[in-house]
């Protein structure tokens, strides 16, 4: 109350000094005591805190660059020291000519509204100053009342007395929209001065900065106040250039500017480039990082719930520092489009991680994400990853202390009664050994190999090694990828053996910073033990063979020992690679994102180019790591597989079924010496595998 008598008076004071014109229009702004005496009961509001302006977010990647911007208003607050004079000056000499001198109020302007006002019978003109108007967006509403009209002269004036000048003007500066999407000055530089440049081989367009901005678009923005959208520079340009005459001509009247300033003003052309629209994130990087902030609890520093966290991200003005490696993105983007060429309607995905953490480092989303917003990458439920997945069977067979030399049968096809059939896409027959069927990709060696690990270990195995959808069921064709899975999902599996044993869930965000510089969040790095030690081992030794001798050779990274597995879907519509080094994991995918569409060819084939491509490029320079020796127990002498396990013996051995072979008939005697006699001798065919059952899919091994 006290405050608002002090203000009360110095109004009143204003009045008198004023003289007796302006005391008349402005009891014709205030007119009658019971208004005055009525703007008392609203004492609560006469407080002059100004609420936390709504900022865009920021994205950057591990070196720093911005590579995003998310948020609701697309705003990022600046200090005053950080704007230009030239638009200080814009906006003084046309919103507030007195505004270094007044008191929140500006007498002339007022008698000139109250005069307006009276002859119209209502408000009509405002006469705010930048106090005034600062007023009614940060602590009123813009209707335009009487009663609403008191409380913002007398909160003006509160306003100057509890802020520097200097402070008023940098969050006006801060408050006011300007149009085409840009809230506060530094939004409505970036996005209302772009012109072409051709010289500028990253964008082909110049824009102004902050401190680097010529008079005329000084003057163009200031003009912007008062009308933004009618004034727009892109739907009327002969409006906004009007508007941009009259503010220099105003700045020159002030003597902010010079004649020949002025006249170099006016020949300026208008930005001619209009700005994206909105704030939704135009990349993958940005959209994968707002949707995890929004959806993953592991950012409850955040918000409780997704929708407080949703209002800090797009509200906050945060700085959230991403995984992304620059020089790894470019890397695995140009392996990518050196590897696919000219080929129309099929693309690739690519996704690369540490090991020893998790951190996303490159992730390349496919063609098209521009226009569609689709992540091949990480979109749910992804594609079937063909034979990729007998990595999983292997690493549970391995925590079960299987030998690379135990022996399963490959032989083709194979069928199991109510389990199904299945069978090889090339080759495989006979018995072989565990290293020798991941080698060549052998589909009933696995298929045999997994009804021996069991279908709970090895389901078990791949939610333990990375793989978070639920819809893994216990079929035959599990081991071979007919369930699908993403890029990043395949990668974790891979990482996690790379980094022996040990998960590390993928994340894409470091850290997370506050506007004042605050650490909100810095990711932890936690690990979980999936698989011993030894038996990741032993998995990364056998996959060492698939690109030594396999199918995968064409993955062979020069220098480094390579681990890694091919799979191809039916009719070649998906093809993959995974692979490792001790310090890096991949997973590639190519295909057509529209469907399961043939012509993708085999995984080792696009794939495993880009795989070499992309890790010969990033690992450039670095000095090669060798992988630990496997256990002995991994390469001891081998046993055979059964439904029950391994054995010594063959006894219950998983053999297939044998098959159809033509009958081979030998002539029987038809005479029998009385002393020796003797039996017919006969090979008979067993029945062929039924014809009438599909065959379950099977993949390519190579």
């Amino acid at each position: 109350m006290h405050r608002l008598v002090r203000a009360l008076v110095g109004l009143l004071v204003t009045v008198v000094v004023g003289g007796v014109v302006v005391g008349i229009c402005l009891a014709a702004l205030l007119p009658g005591v019971g208004i005055v005496t009525g703007a008392t009961e609203y004492r609560a509001e006469l407080v002059t805190d100004l609420d936390d302006l709504s900022e865009r977010s920021t994205v950057y990647d591990a070196a720093g660059n911005e590579i995003g911007v998310i948020g609701l208003e697309n705003r990022k607050n600046v200090r005053l020291d950080e704007v230009s004079p030239l638009i200080v000056d814009a906006v003084v000499a046309t919103e507030d000519k007195t505004f270094w001198t007044n008191d929140g109020v500006d007498l002339p302007a007022v008698a000139r509204a109250a005069l307006k006002n009276l002859t119209a019978g209502e408000i009509e003109q405002g006469g705010s100053t930048i106090s005034q108007q600062l007023v009614k967006n940060r602590i009123l509403s813009p209707k335009r009342d009487l009663n609403r009209k008191i409380r913002e002269v007398l909160l003006a004036i509160q306003l100057n007395q509890d802020y520097s000048k200097r402070e008023i003007l940098q969050q006006y500066l801060n408050t006011v929209y300007f149009g085409q999407g840009a809230y506060g000055i530094r939004a409505a530089v970036e996005r209302l001065t772009i012109r072409p440049d051709p010289g500028n081989a990253f964008c082909g367009c110049r824009v102004a900065t902050l401190q680097d901005i010529s008079v005329a678009d000084a003057a163009m923005l200031a003009g912007l106040i008062q009308s933004p959208e009618t004034l727009n520079p892109f739907t009327n340009p002969d409006g906004a250039r009007a508007r941009r005459d009259f503010v220099v001509g105003q700045m020159l009247e002030e003597g902010y500017i010079t004649e020949a300033q002025a006249a170099a003003a006016a020949q300026e052309p208008l930005p001619s480039v209009p700005p994206v629209a909105d704030l939704r994130p135009r990349t993958s990087w940005a959209e994968e990082v707002q949707d995890r902030l929004i959806n993953d609890p592991r950012y409850s520093v955040l918000g409780a719930t997704p929708s407080e966290r949703e209002s800090a991200i797009l509200r906050g003005g945060l700085r959230v520092e991403t995984t992304l490696d620059p020089v790894a993105q470019e890397n695995a983007q140009r392996a990518v489009d050196e590897s696919i060429g000219e080929k129309p309607g099929f693309t690739a995905s690519i996704v690369a991680m540490d090991p020893a953490t998790g951190a996303v480092r490159a992730m390349v989303a496919g063609s098209g994400f521009e226009n569609s917003q689709y992540n091949i990458a990480t979109s749910t439920p992804g594609r079937q990853a063909g034979s990729t997945w007998k990595v999983i069977t292997l690493a549970a067979a391995a925590q079960k202390r299987f030998s690379a030399n135990d022996q399963v049968d490959g032989t083709s096809p194979c069928e199991f009664g109510n389990l199904g059939r299945t069978q090889n896409a090339e080759g495989g027959n006979g018995l072989m050994t565990i290293r020798s069927a991941t080698a060549g990709s052998v589909n009933c060696a696995y298929v045999r190999m997994q009804l021996a690990v069991g279908f709970t270990d090895v389901i078990d195995m791949a939610k333990k090694l990375g793989i978070r959808q639920n819809t893994l069921q216990p079929i035959l064709t599990l081991t071979l990828g007919t369930i699908e899975s993403t890029p990043l999902e395949m990668t974790t599996v891979v990482a996690s053996l790379a980094s022996l044993g040990v998960r590390h869930d993928p994340y894409f965000v470091e850290r997370i910073v506050n506007p004042q510089g605050i650490v909100l969040y810095q990711e932890p790095h936690p690990g979980i033990r999936a698989m011993d030690e030894d038996a990741a081992l032993c998995t990364v030794d056998q996959l060492r063979s698939t690109v030594t001798g396999g199918t995968g050779t064409g993955a062979a990274v020069p220098g480094w020992q390579v681990a890694g597995k091919t799979g191809t879907t039916d009719n070649r519509a998906d093809a993959w690679f995974v692979g490792m080094t001790p310090n890096l994991a991949v997973a590639v995918w190519h295909g057509n994102p529209e469907g399961r569409v043939p012509g993708a060819g085999f995984g080792g084939q696009v794939p495993a180019s880009i795989f070499r491509r992309f890790m010969t490029a990033q690992l450039s320079g670095t000095t090669p790591v060798d992988w630990p020796a496997p256990p002995g127990w991994c390469n001891a002498a081998g046993q055979f597989l059964t439904v029950g396990g391994r054995s010594l013996v063959p006894d219950g051995f998983l053999a297939p079924t044998p098959p159809p072979t033509a009958v081979v008939i030998r002539p029987v005697p038809t005479t029998r010496p009385p002393t020796t006699p003797t039996t017919p001798t006969t090979t008979t065919t067993p029945p062929p595998s039924p014809t009438t059952a599909p065959p379950s899919p099977t993949t390519a091994p190579r």
